[in-house]
């Protein structure tokens, strides 16, 4: 890992910190890192081949949609991660699919428990929480079924 800026298949969210920095909970740690949140996506969509346009592109393609799309972040390892808000949103968090263990609605948030057992409270509704993981999971059906049909 290079200055540990890559997204892996243990980082279970990224989430705004200020202008100039972002957190990323890999595993049970929460590690700050000095480059804006999308600079950070951005820069792991293009590590992985492609950039965050075309991750978006490919979504939109693909799920037939265009708001709070999930992404592939990277195919072989079928990191797929999906935004609270709108990706221009201060506040948009961006989970990944695959670490989520549970999740439970508390008022107008949502309390996610990932695989390593961190628990970490979203600014998103229960039901638009619910939304964007099957969104994400028709997208990783999508990825898995073309991985299939292309062997």
């Amino acid at each position: 890992m290079v200055n540990n800026l890559e997204i892996s298949s243990k980082t279970c969210a990224l989430s705004y910190k200020d202008e100039k920095s972002c957190t990323i909970i890999e595993g049970e740690k929460e590690l700050n890192i000095e480059m804006p949140l999308q600079e950070f996506i951005n820069y792991n969509c293009e590590y992985y081949g492609s950039s965050f346009e075309g991750r978006i592109k490919g979504s939109q393609i693909a799920l037939g949609m265009k708001y709070k799309l999930p992404i592939v972040v990277e195919e072989s390892r079928e990191l797929i991660f999906f935004p609270t808000k709108a990706y221009n949103s201060e506040s948009c968090c961006w989970i990944s699919l695959n670490n989520i263990s549970s999740y439970e609605g508390k008022n107008s948030t949502t309390l996610v428990t990932f695989n390593s057992g961190k628990k970490q409270t979203f600014e998103i509704s229960l039901e638009s929480f619910e939304n964007q993981v099957l969104r994400a999971t028709k997208l990783l059906l999508i990825v898995k079924t073309r991985k299939l049909e292309s062997n």
